[in-house]
């Protein structure tokens, strides 16, 4: 009975403290370490009630695309500025809630409505582009939820997943997640509302299984009739933008839009 009640007790601390600290495992947020130079990075700072919003954007003169990007959860967005400067596109880096220099505390709820603001603001600069939203690892999933209300013209998906929930669930299979979660990123529920899209994914992804992918492409191709480009590599997890195919498959994408 005593060995019985420890490992309910552990049970349960172990559930509490997922439940208080679920977001300092969901997101983590990471400083500028270097200042990007100007040109190409132009400053930016977006208005968000009480909260500012501080990012970029590259090649501002450009005459390609229009790419707003949404980064992984330990990602602060100026790192890969000399990438997206050799895109024939411009792009909005925004960094999230916390990161980088922008202020406030990230959460899913907010995460979503800034990403439609991001997404808004950058249409009205640029009103005559065509808008891609790009999201990677966790990006992916509010790039998928922003999508419904921005109405972009494409998608491009790194790592894409069907919820946190999902992935939760491979790496905690005795947690009550369901139950415990407070930032979902239900990405499944906007499967159905999806442009044409290409998915970069890899089955060597450590983090985000290639199974995970796969079911998120299989939810998007049923709802939009089969949308969805994709391309294969071995990988892991944070090497996709180290990997100049994986840039090649950007910019032939870009290049149909």
């Amino acid at each position: 009975m005593q060995v019985l009640l420890t490992v309910v007790g552990a049970y349960i601390g172990i559930c509490a403290l997922l439940w208080a600290f679920q977001e300092k495992l969901i997101f983590h947020p990471r400083p500028v370490l270097r200042t990007p130079p100007n040109p190409p990075a132009e400053p930016i700072e977006i208005a968000r009630g009480t909260v500012v919003l501080r990012g970029w954007i590259v090649n501002a003169q450009s005459e390609g695309p229009l790419v707003v990007y949404f980064g992984g959860n330990a990602e602060e967005v100026s790192r890969n500025v000399e990438n997206w400067a050799a895109r024939a596109a411009t792009t909005v880096l925004v960094n999230y809630r916390g990161y980088g220099d922008s202020t406030g505390s990230p959460g899913e709820a907010a995460l979503k409505a800034d990403a439609v603001a991001i997404s808004g603001w950058a249409r009205s600069r640029f009103p005559e582009r065509p808008l891609v939203l790009f999201g990677q690892s966790l990006g992916s999933g509010i790039a998928v939820l922003a999508s419904p209300v921005v109405k972009p013209d494409a998608l491009i998906l790194i790592s894409p997943y069907r919820s946190v929930e999902h992935i939760a669930r491979r790496t905690l299979p005795i947690v009550p997640v369901r139950t415990l979660l407070r930032h979902r990123f239900d990405a499944q529920t906007a499967a159905a509302d999806l442009p044409r899209t290409l998915v970069l994914a890899s089955e060597r992804d450590e983090v985000i299984g290639f199974k995970e992918n796969r079911a998120m492409i299989e939810a998007i191709n049923a709802g939009t009739g089969g949308l969805v480009e994709l391309h294969t590599f071995r990988l892991f997890h944070n090497q996709f933008f180290n990997h100049a195919p994986v840039w090649q498959a950007v910019d032939e994408f870009l290049e149909t839009i």
